[in-house]
Formats: C-alpha cells, sequence, structure tokens
C-alpha cells in the first residue's frame, strides 16, 4: 500500500506537471502571436506613418513652389507692414501674366480650345514651365504608363476621382477622362533622404550627378477652381420671380439649367429644388424627407419658400461662409459641403449628370479685399503708376493702405478688430448701403407708411437693410450727416467730423485717423485724379488748361475735385434709389456751403440763352433775360413726363471783368434767386409754352422784378 500511494503522488505530480508546460507552452504561443500581430500592425502604422509624412512633404513642397513663383513674379523688394507675428507682405506682379500661376504639361488646344480648362500644371518631366514658375522635378517615368516593379500605377480613371476632368462619356458615372487625357498623365516626382523632392539623372544619382538616397516618389497635377461655381451657393428653386433672380448680384442666382451638361429643374426629379432644400433647410422649410422623390415639393406649390430663399442671399452678410442658423420644422438646419467627396456623395444620391461635376466646386471665394492700383494711360502727363507707390497719393495702390494705429475702439463696420499691418480696405463697400440715403433723411428713420420706404421696399430692398439705415451708419459708412440744421440737406461732414468738410482725405489720412474711409474717400482713391475737376484760370489766364482739356465755362466749383467728388457720388446714389428727387450734399470748401447734386431721371437745364435789350420796364435801362433749355439726357426716360419744378438756389450777377470780379449785392446788377422755382406742365415738352405767372413762387407781373421766373416781354414792332 505505501508503495502504491507513492506511485499516485508522483502520477499526480507530473499530470501537474504537464499541466503547467501546456499552460506555458499556450501563453508563450499567444504572447508570440499576439507578438507578430502587433509587430505587423507597428509595420503598418510605421509605413502608414511613412506615407503621410511623404504626403505631406509633398503637399508642402508643391505649395512652397506657387509661393515662391509668386515671389519671383513680382516686384522686389516686396514692400512689408506690421511686426512680429503680424507682419504681411504685398507682392505686385511684374506683368498682367504674373497675376496667374503658369501653366505646364497641360494637352494641345483643340480647336483653339482648352480640352482640360481646370487642370493648371501636373508633375512632368523636361518641364518647360514659363518663368517665373518652377519646375517639377519629375523624371521620366509615368504615373500611369510605367507600373512599379510590384505591377501598381496610377489608372486614368484614378486621376480624375474629383470629375474636374471632362468625361470620355458624359451618359454614365465613370471617371475615365476624355481622349486628351491620354499621354498627360502626372509623372513621378522622387524623394530622396539628402534634398527632398530632387530631380534625378540616375536612380542614385542627383542632376548633379551626387549620390542620393530615394526613400519615396510622389506625383500630382494642379487644378483652378476659382472659376468653378460653388455649390454652397449656386442655383435657385422654382418660384423665384424674373425680378428677383434676374439681375445675377450674386452667385446664388447663377441657372444650373445652362450649364453645358444641365441639372435640371423641371418634371421628376426635380434636382435643382432638391439642392437648394437640402443645403437651404432652415431657410426653406422643405415638406418630406430626403431623398424622398417628392422632397422639397413645396417650392412647386407656392412662391412662399423660393421668396424666403431669396430674402436669406438679400440678406446674407457672412460672404456665404456659414449657414443662417434657421430651422425647419423637423429641426433640420442650413446645411455645407464641407468637402468635395460629400459633393460627389450628394450627386450619386439625387443622380445629376456627374459630367456637371466639373463645373461644380465646394468652396470658390476671392479676396474681398480690393487690390486696385492706378495704370497709367497711354498719353497722360501723370505717371500714376509711379506715384501710386508714394505715401501720400490721391490715387495709391489700396495693396499698399495699412492699417497703421488701432485706437482703443477701432473697430471695423464687421465687429472685427483691426491689428497694425492688415489692409486699409479689407472688404469691398456694399452697394446695397446707398438704399440708406433718401431724401427724407436716413432710411431707418421713415415710418412703414412713407412713401419712399414703400418705394424702397418694392424696389426689392429687404426691410432688414433699411432699418440697417440708421444715422450712425450712414456717417460712418458714408461720411454724410443729414439736417445739421433744420431744413439742411445732406451735409459731408465725414465719419468723425461735426460740420461741413472742407474736403475728402487720402487713405494715408485715413490710415492716420485710425478708422475705415467713407464711400466717397474710396471715390476720389479710385478716380484718377487728372480726371477730376475743370480746370480754370483767373484773368488774364484762359480756361480749360486741365487735363479733360478744351474751354470751360470758368466756374470755381467745376475746378473744385472735392465737388466732382461728391457730384459722382450723389449722381450714383440717385441711381440707386427709387425716388426722383436729386440728392443734394452740402460741404464748404472755403468756408461757404457748396452744393453738390445728383442726376435722376428728369429733364435738365442743358443750355441758357441770354437775352439782352431795353427795359421794358423802363426805356433808359437794359435788361437781360436767361432762357432755359430742357431735356432729359437718360436713353430710358420715361414715355409719360412727370412735372418737373425748377429751382434757383444762389444769386445771379452781371459783371464786366470775368470770372476774376467779386461779388457785390449791393450792387443793381445783383438778384438774389434763393427758393425761386416753377412748375413746369409736362406737355410743354411737346407742344412748347411760355411759362405764366401762376405757378411761380412770387407771383410778378410781366416783365417780373430780378431773380424771379417771368414771362418773356414780345419786342415791340415798330
Amino acid at each position: 500500500m505505501p508503495r502504491s500511494s507513492s506511485h499516485s503522488r508522483r502520477g499526480a505530480a507530473l499530470i501537474i506537471v504537464l499541466a503547467f508546460v501546456v499552460l506555458l507552452t499556450g501563453l508563450s504561443v499567444a504572447y508570440f502571436s499576439r507578438s507578430i500581430s502587433d509587430r505587423q500592425i507597428a509595420h503598418s502604422s510605421f509605413n502608414q506613418s511613412n506615407a503621410d509624412q511623404l504626403a505631406s512633404s509633398a503637399v508642402a513642397i508643391i505649395i512652397g513652389d506657387l509661393r515662391q513663383e509668386i515671389a519671383n513674379g513680382s516686384a522686389s523688394p516686396a514692400p512689408t507692414f506690421g511686426s512680429g507675428a503680424t507682419i504681411a507682405t504685398v507682392y505686385t506682379p511684374t506683368t498682367n501674366a504674373n497675376m496667374l500661376p503658369m501653366r505646364s504639361g497641360k494637352p494641345p488646344l483643340v480647336g483653339g480650345v482648352d480640352p482640360i480648362p481646370n487642370l493648371v500644371r501636373r508633375s512632368v518631366a523636361n518641364d518647360g514651365i514659363t518663368v517665373p514658375g518652377l519646375p517639377s522635378r519629375a523624371i521620366g517615368v509615368n504615373s500611369t504608363t510605367n507600373p512599379s516593379a510590384n505591377g501598381r500605377s496610377v489608372t486614368k480613371a484614378r486621376w480624375n476621382k474629383h470629375y474636374l476632368i471632362p468625361k470620355a462619356n458624359a451618359s454614365d458615372d465613370s471617371t475615365d477622362p476624355r481622349a486628351e487625357f491620354d499621354g498627360f498623365t502626372p509623372d513621378w516626382v522622387m524623394m530622396t533622404a539628402e534634398q527632398g523632392a530632387t530631380l534625378l539623372s540616375t536612380p542614385s544619382r542627383d542632376a548633379n550627378n551626387n549620390p542620393v538616397t530615394p526613400v519615396g516618389r510622389y506625383a500630382y497635377a494642379v487644378y483652378d477652381e476659382g472659376a468653378l461655381l460653388d455649390i454652397n451657393v449656386a442655383g435657385y428653386p422654382n418660384g423665384t420671380t424674373t425680378t428677383q433672380a434676374g439681375r445675377k448680384g450674386s452667385v446664388a442666382f447663377a441657372n444650373l439649367e445652362a450649364l453645358p451638361s444641365s441639372i435640371p429643374n423641371s418634371s421628376s426629379p426635380w434636382q435643382i429644388d432638391k439642392l437648394v432644400g437640402w443645403r437651404n433647410y432652415g431657410a426653406t422649410q422643405p415638406n418630406n424627407d430626403f431623398p424622398d422623390a417628392d422632397f422639397a415639393a413645396n417650392f412647386r406649390a407656392g412662391s412662399g419658400p423660393a421668396s424666403e430663399y431669396w430674402k436669406s442671399v438679400t440678406n446674407n452678410r457672412s460672404g456665404f461662409l456659414s449657414v443662417s442658423g434657421a430651422v425647419a420644422a423637423n429641426g433640420r438646419t442650413d446645411q455645407m459641403f464641407l468637402t468635395r467627396q460629400q459633393l460627389i456623395a450628394f450627386r450619386k444620391t439625387t443622380q445629376f449628370s456627374s459630367s456637371a461635376l466639373q463645373y461644380l466646386t465646394t468652396f470658390s471665394r476671392e479676396s474681398n479685399s480690393p487690390s486696385f492700383s492706378p495704370p497709367t494711360p497711354p498719353g497722360s502727363t501723370i505717371d500714376y503708376a509711379a506715384l501710386a507707390t508714394t505715401l501720400n497719393a490721391v490715387n495709391p495702390n489700396f495693396l499698399l493702405r495699412r492699417v497703421t494705429d488701432v485706437p482703443s475702439g477701432y473697430k471695423r463696420f464687421d465687429g472685427t478688430t483691426p491689428t497694425v499691418g492688415e489692409p486699409l480696405i479689407k472688404t469691398r463697400f456694399p452697394l446695397s448701403r446707398l438704399a440708406w440715403i433718401t431724401y427724407k433723411g436716413p432710411s431707418a428713420s421713415l415710418a412703414t407708411t412713407d412713401s419712399v420706404y414703400t418705394a424702397l421696399i418694392n424696389a426689392g430692398v429687404s426691410t432688414t437693410t433699411i432699418q440697417a439705415g440708421t444715422a450712425a451708419n450712414v456717417k460712418r459708412c458714408f461720411g454724410l450727416t443729414f439736417g445739421i440744421n433744420p431744413g439742411d440737406p445732406w451735409a459731408y461732414t465725414n465719419p468723425t467730423g461735426t460740420a461741413t468738410a472742407t474736403g475728402i482725405l487720402r487713405l494715408d489720412e485715413v490710415a492716420t485717423a485710425g478708422r475705415e474711409p467713407d464711400f466717397f474717400e474710396l471715390l476720389q482713391a479710385g478716380i484718377l485724379s487728372g480726371s477730376l475737376g475743370q480746370s480754370t484760370a483767373p484773368p488774364p489766364g484762359t480756361s480749360g488748361g486741365g487735363v479733360t482739356g478744351g474751354n470751360v465755362f470758368p466756374d470755381i466749383h467745376m475746378n473744385n475735385t472735392a465737388h466732382h467728388i461728391l457730384s459722382i457720388g450723389a449722381a450714383i446714389i440717385d441711381q440707386a434709389d427709387p425716388d426722383s428727387v436729386p440728392t443734394r450734399l452740402q460741404f464748404s470748401p472755403s468756408g461757404a456751403v457748396w452744393t453738390a447734386y445728383g442726376v435722376e431721371n428728369l429733364p435738365y437745364v442743358t443750355q441758357l440763352y441770354p437775352i439782352a435789350g431795353t427795359s421794358p420796364n423802363d426805356a433808359t435801362k437794359w435788361a437781360t433775360y436767361l432762357l432755359f433749355q430742357l431735356w432729359n439726357p437718360h436713353q430710358n426716360a420715361a414715355s409719360s413726363t412727370p412735372s418737373v419744378r425748377l429751382r434757383l438756389d444762389g444769386t445771379i450777377g452781371l459783371f464786366k471783368g470775368g470770372n476774376g470780379e467779386s461779388w457785390n449785392s449791393s450792387s443793381p446788377a445783383f438778384a438774389n434767386t434763393t427758393n425761386q422755382s416753377i412748375t413746369v406742365n409736362p406737355a410743354s415738352f411737346v407742344n412748347p409754352t411760355p411759362v405764366t405767372t401762376g405757378n411761380v413762387t412770387a407771383p410778378v407781373t410781366a416783365p417780373g422784378t430780378p431773380g424771379t421766373f417771368s414771362q418773356l416781354v414780345a419786342p415791340v414792332v415798330p
């Protein structure tokens, strides 16, 4: 028995040992299996990191070459503004051609037309790109026609996954590009450990025969999406009126049905309605759910949804860079395509033609900061182009006018705080603000029952725009103040003034003042100074010595450039407003108040005929009459002419010495005509009739008193 018990114990110990051996073996196998798996994952991650790093380096090199091209094609040295992290460099192209990236590696024209218009350049061997462009450093190994050792290559269809190249077959969804792309797929650029992207002469030598170690390769194509339609904005739905869409003031009213590869919006499936309904979900409140067949059918049930879309476009103040925030009944909001892949996926769902994608992008923005710089017109005695770079130029290079001071509280009209060195004029002036100025004062002060308010609404001006036209906003954006004294019209004070201004500041003076330029300061900066004001000379000089040439009436008002600028600005305001009352703008160039007038679609005094002779009141005196000729210079004059009221402001005098003689209000040859007016019967434009005394401000009998409207006395027939 003891012997048997000993054997049992030894057997149990063996079993336990074997169990531990099995367990350890299992753990070892699991460990090595996990190690192998982790090694594979680590190796894959390492390779992926290498590929990502290579791709990031390639993108940095390509973008760096484009930036260097900009620098090479610009005037040197390029001026800089600001300091520290806010330094801004202004690059001015030396030629018009240098304003755009150089093209390279493109297929030849077909019938004078670029077969792949979106393609800017590709990596190509023996790159003969035009200076200032930089060659791509590609070698003579093509990404499509020269497979790698393991048989890999990039097909033509894969190069067109973005659909930016015209397709070979417009009737299917394949990405195969048209035949002109054959032979023009990108070539490989080799990356080396020693020099980065390098042009190689052999697999291990660079172009200078230096030894290198290739570590990777890349190929690329650069496309220009700047001229494509931004699908986050473009396209309008059914129900949009001709008046709303006809002005085409925004890409939002681009007609997607007019694309060469049309996106239809008639019958089923109503592609544009679906696009607008999905994109502008909150604003238009589409019925049903996307992508149901009857999604957004409410666009065809009435004009309400289309009207809401129009309002969302005209009231947009963010440059369409953000959604409106409106929420639909089902909780959905406005949406945006953030990537081209999202746009392609949307197209796959709605099934509009994939060929239309070559005309569409998800982001297309120009710099809204004006970059105007005046050229020198042929034959001009003023070198505007050279003067544009000087510190006190009237017509400067806008890019050289920078924020130089940011006083406390200085904010741009959009609410942002400027930084020293950034452009003084950061955005274009919205012409919608012209509606703020009415002959009754700021638009925000109008009652909703006022006829001017109604006319603005009928002209398509939104209530939001009208309400934004406060006195403070008008002064800040236009430098205008209404009614400084009771009964006064608009006065130009500039944005910080309290009285009528003596002139208009240059942009460098505006920068020193620490504010944004107003409407008239922008006009002055943009209109060549030599074209403003007629140069007149006091006796014994002669008039007409200005750059505009020709003899002019020797009037000091015509020689004042600020008066000319204000007159142009007033005419622009009158062109935009729906009324028929000329805008009046006052300023004080030399202490006395002058008035600049706009132009409405009305008859105007085009000629004055002085008629003189023996006074009908006293045969021993001389009498002079001024006959007015009225004419409407507008080509779109109304068929039925309204009544016209002629009003005189100022005085009339007779002088013997011409323009050099001063006014003498005590002289009997001086007549005050202020507030004299007369209403002309519109029928008189068809059948001329004499002015009667019944419609003058101060009725008198013929021949009248000096300075009044009166009937011309018929001469005595002997």
